[in-house]
């Protein structure tokens, strides 16, 4: 059997059975009746009992494909895979192509619809086809597949989104707003986030690593230094989303880091807040330890996508690169069409 969902716990995973072992598979299940389900091209899924060694392990769903194969819906915990790895041999199914690889990882509807348009693309075939056109028209269809590139790229890859301000800013509370759970410890006492944390999520479709990182401030120990010397490698490469307490408003260290940050988002907006300056961006504003997570997430997403000139998660209307390899033979592609260009 082929797993065909991604590893690991689930409420389904969904297996493929393999021809040499259909018939053992079907003499294995049993309807609500106590017969042999009749399966077949076009006829709807059935609910079947799983018995292997006479006990029933299993509630599950068989579906047969237009292909005449099976797959089985199974619960996907590990002792129900595992008593089917024992009796048939699991084994799981390794994307090939980057489409397939982003269909079997996708986080949103925004990835995984991308993942569906580019599995209609063979993106050899397509790199073949370019360069029988004629010069000009090739160089315009080459442009045209690196920018839908640049765009499936960001649905693919996760941006790197650095939390960074003042100690007790606010940092760590939004950090857990945006992955809708407590993965940071907050707290009135200031410098409680010392080592990084990065997390993968994504806002509005697209990928973003977060990492909420030590906040700037007071000095109280070598490991503080350390911590916060630490938190700034992180920067390197990455948009930076300034946090602000409204309540204080933007001290020194804000005005220097808010010339450098994609965003900036005053934090406590629950308590009264302080003048602010008007040459200090305020992008948005969160509470700070509630609020409604989806609407922050949506709204600092949207920012995030208008800063670096993205269009609305999806398909991007023709075949594209995923990878770092298949972008390498567009940027060779392009080049090659300027050196034909010149020796024309």
């Amino acid at each position: 059997m082929k797993l065909l969902s991604p590893p690991g716990l689930a409420g389904i995973a969904i297996l493929r059975v393999e021809a040499r072992e259909r018939d053992d598979v079907v003499a294995a299940l049993r309807t609500a009746t106590g017969k042999t389900p009749q399966l077949g091209p076009g006829r709807p899924a059935t609910r079947a009992e799983l018995r292997l060694d006479g006990h029933v392990v299993d509630d599950v769903l068989v579906v047969c494909r237009c292909d005449d194969q099976l797959e089985l819906h199974v619960h996907g915990s590990p002792a129900v895979l595992d008593q089917l790895d024992q009796h048939f041999g699991v084994s799981v199914a390794t994307p090939v192509t980057p489409a397939e690889r982003l269909l079997a990882e996708a986080l949103s509807v925004e990835q995984f619809a991308l993942a569906a348009e580019q599995l209609r693309f063979d993106f050899s075939e397509e790199l073949a086809l370019l360069k029988l056109l004629a010069v000009a028209e090739r160089r315009t269809a080459v442009t045209e597949a690196l920018e839908r590139s640049r765009v499936a790229r960001a649905l693919v890859e996760p941006q790197r989104v650095v939390l960074v301000g003042r100690q007790n800013a606010g940092k760590s509370s939004l950090f857990n707003q945006l992955l809708f759970r407590e993965r940071a410890l907050t707290g009135a006492t200031p410098g409680l986030t010392r080592d990084a944390i990065a997390e993968v999520t994504t806002l509005t479709g697209y990928p973003y690593e977060l990492v909420d990182t030590a906040g700037e401030g007071v000095v109280g120990s070598a490991i503080d230094a350390a911590a916060i010397e630490r938190s700034r490698s992180w920067r390197r490469g990455a948009m930076l989303l300034l946090v602000v307490d409204g309540s204080l408003g933007p001290d020194a260290d804000d005005r220097q880091l808010a010339v450098s940050s994609s965003l900036v988002v005053a934090s406590k907006l629950d308590l009264v807040q302080a003048a602010w300056p008007a040459d200090v961006p305020r992008d948005a504003e969160v509470l700070a330890q509630t609020g409604l997570p989806e609407a922050i997430r949506t709204r600092l997403g949207e920012l995030l996508q208008q800063r670096r000139g993205l269009p609305v998660g999806g398909p991007v209307g023709g075949f594209a690169a995923l990878d770092e390899l298949q972008l390498q033979l567009l940027i060779t592609l392009e080049a090659d069409c300027y050196d034909a260009h010149s020796s024309a």
